[in-house]
């Protein structure tokens, strides 16, 4: 699952709804948030759906307006900024009030109706709503959601292929030496190595279990450590750690040249960037600008755009819309 808000210093129309419009989908809950398709490949699945699927009752054609929230973290913050100013380019009246906090949070506020809209992470949004879910794969994850959604009278859009998912990465060295590709190719090789991630991996249900039995991996030593942060690169840079749980839109991975393995049986749930509307302020040119949105995210960009907005310490509503303008959406 994707980390809560509060964790990271670091988220089809629904089917038919009745008489009020109402639409479907587009990590960060308690772990990560790749597939559908994504460069880093950190799941499995189809591609994500072309548009959002039609509603029993047609959008309202007026472009309407809406509040647009995010959780308290720079990449939420920076996703609901691209969402936000992409409506606003198709005529929508946006307001903004970002950085709300945690899940509990802000989702309160949609159901208040304090906002009417959230960047969010398919696998994460799903668990929050039923714990008890077993969808893995972008697809299973988008129809578990779906008529949760609908229930708390929201609509999911679209899904991105822009994941922020956990992932097992390791050096390019690393991968090189033992020809890594996929988590998979860790079973020969994986006790003479040390996995290094939060204490909880150890005995979380997609965490060491699931590697042993999705995988057939048992790593031969566990030092606990952050999912991601400057502790955990400076340990897999050093080789203090061989591999290590980190998020895929991590900056470090890029800037190190890490490699991150792929995760072809969805051990890791997926974490596909996912809009949340309220189904009562939901019009169509606000699914269109979001479903055109979601059609350019992949998980390269993102964690590109992440990087200007952390590393590079950029305003997050101009790397969103400097992002918008070179994809023709701004």
């Amino acid at each position: 699952m994707k980390r809560n808000p509060a964790a990271l210093a670091r988220i089809g129309l629904v089917g038919a709804l009745a008489a009020v419009a109402v639409a479907a989908l587009s990590a960060c809950g308690s772990s990560g948030s790749s597939n559908a398709p994504t460069p880093t490949g950190t799941g499995a699945g189809t591609s994500a759906p072309t548009s959002t699927p039609a509603t029993a009752t047609a959008l309202p054609a007026a472009p309407g307006a809406i509040t647009v929230g995010s959780a308290d973290f720079p990449e939420n913050i920076l996703l609901a900024d691209i969402y936000a100013d992409a409506m606003a380019a198709k005529g929508v009246r946006v307001s903004k009030h970002l950085d709300i906090g945690e899940r509990a949070t802000y989702m309160q506020a949609m159901a208040d109706g304090s906002i009417g809209f959230i960047p969010e992470y398919s696998g994460s949004i799903l668990a929050f709503l039923d714990p008890a879910t077993t969808a893995k794969t972008p697809d299973d994850v988008w129809a578990a959601l779906q008529p949760l959604a609908a229930a708390k009278n929201l609509v999911a859009l679209r899904y991105a292929p822009a994941q922020d998912s956990d992932t097992i990465t390791v050096t390019r060295a690393t991968a090189d030496k033992y020809q890594l590709t996929s988590i998979a190719d860790l079973a020969p090789v994986a006790g003479k190595l040390t996995l290094g991630a939060p204490a909880q991996f150890q005995t979380r249900a997609d965490g060491i279990p699931a590697l042993a039995s999705v995988y057939g991996v048992t790593f031969g030593r566990f030092t606990p450590t952050q999912a991601g942060g400057a502790i955990t690169v400076t340990a897999l840079r050093n080789g203090s750690i061989d591999a290590a749980d980190i998020f895929a839109t991590d900056p470090s991975i890029a800037a190190n040249d890490f490699v991150t393995l792929t995760d072809p049986k969805s051990m890791f749930a997926a974490q596909n960037v996912v809009p949340l509307a309220s189904a009562g302020k939901l019009t169509q040119p606000m699914a269109d600008a979001c479903d055109a949105v979601s059609a350019k995210l992949d998980t390269a960009a993102l964690a590109s755009l992440v990087a200007k907005v952390v590393v590079d310490k950029q305003d997050a509503d101009a790397v969103a819309k400097a992002w918008l303008a070179q994809n023709g959406l701004g």
